[in-house]
């Protein structure tokens, strides 16, 4: 595995946020755990081997985790960044706090969050979904708003109420 970029055929950043749509949190965050455990540099197949899952699997979560600016990924070998470190060491707040400041500058997340914020009240599903097909064509539209809104939950970006379909943006915490 020469270079992770080349390897996955990127296409700028709704490729990459493709990844975020097929792994979660507790994914990322096992990754780099595991890669921290070895000495926080190692090659995807020693990682695939101590995380029993085959390196195929493994791509998602490893280019999600890049793009997060979890890990490096280069010739192979797997590094986990400062940022990395930072988190690892921070309790379950600081984590959301450190992960809310990355997703916040994920461009998909950007994209909602300034439209919620111009609209000025909480937006359909619907209304975001449109936003999203407008972006990246309405047959990702739909993973891409359940990636969004599970990680806009998790890192307490936003609200959404699944029965009414609403979402709400959350003030950021004291």
């Amino acid at each position: 595995m020469s270079n992770r970029n080349d390897a996955v055929g990127r296409t700028g950043a709704v490729a990459d946020f493709r990844s975020i749509a097929k792994v979660s949190v507790g994914q990322i965050i096992g990754l780099v755990e595991a890669v921290d455990e070895v000495g926080g540099t190692a090659d995807a197949a020693t990682i695939s081997q101590e995380v029993d899952m085959d390196v195929d699997h493994l791509g998602p979560i490893l280019d999600a985790a890049e793009l997060l600016g979890l890990v490096t990924v280069a010739d192979g070998d797997i590094r986990i960044t400062d940022l990395s470190r930072k988190l690892l060491s921070a309790n379950l707040r600081e984590r959301k706090t450190i992960l809310r400041d990355i997703t916040d500058r994920v461009p998909e997340f950007r994209l909602i969050l300034d439209t919620v914020r111009q609209a000025g009240r909480p937006l359909g599903r619907q209304e975001i979904l449109d936003v999203i097909a407008a972006r990246v064509g309405s047959h990702q539209a739909e993973d891409l708003f359940k990636a969004l809104v599970y990680w806009g939950r998790y890192v307490e970006l936003f609200r959404y109420d699944s029965e009414s379909e609403q979402l709400t943006l959350r003030a950021p915490p004291e």
